[in-house]
């Protein structure tokens, strides 16, 4: 037992004048998710399963049997809607530096609340162009605030609005 004891704080001891722990800092561990279909998911799966509302949404444009309910069924199954999604926008000025895959973006939507998103590449410093994901929660039943892509009745309310400021890696951007 000694020994163990030793190791471990002879590893710590290692680890934190590496300055290692610091990244370990503000990282939480979520100890359990929402059952999915009778699994039990040992990661946010949210944004993921909601992959079958799209599927539900192409059913009933198919249902409806018409060519332009089949046009709407393929916009549904190429751009999807209710999972993954994400705004395309141009910021202004371009990056003043370079900001990591998943950096939060803040911004406000039509009502002026806070809408939370993350960014979907690393981007470099002069970069104007951003794919932008909207923030998901652990719960399936209100997982995204924004739903939109191909649906035929999207949901906008979690949705950034058309144009205004986002905040960036403490930087603010207007973005259209």
């Amino acid at each position: 037992m000694k020994l163990s004891l030793a190791v471990f704080a002879t590893s710590f001891a290692v680890a934190a004048e590496a300055g290692s722990l610091e990244k370990w800092a503000n990282i939480r561990r979520q100890l359990s998710y929402e059952m999915v279909a009778g699994y039990k998911p040992e990661s946010q799966v949210t944004d993921h399963c909601a992959i079958d509302l799209d599927q539900a949404a192409m059913e009933v444009q198919l249902a409806v049997g018409t060519d332009e309910s089949f046009q709407a069924a393929r916009k549904i199954y190429n751009t999807g809607g209710n999972s993954k999604v994400y705004a395309d926008v141009t910021i202004t000025p371009a990056l003043t530096k370079t900001i990591p895959k998943g950096d939060k973006i803040m911004g406000r939507n039509a009502e002026d609340s806070e809408v939370m998103g993350k960014t979907g590449a690393a981007y470099q410093a002069g970069d104007s162009a951003l794919k932008v994901y909207y923030a998901t929660t652990d719960l399936q039943d209100s997982y995204v605030g924004c739903q939109v892509g191909g649906l035929v009745e999207p949901t906008l309310k979690g949705c950034f609005k058309d144009s205004g400021e986002f905040t960036i890696g403490g930087d603010t951007y207007t973005y259209t």
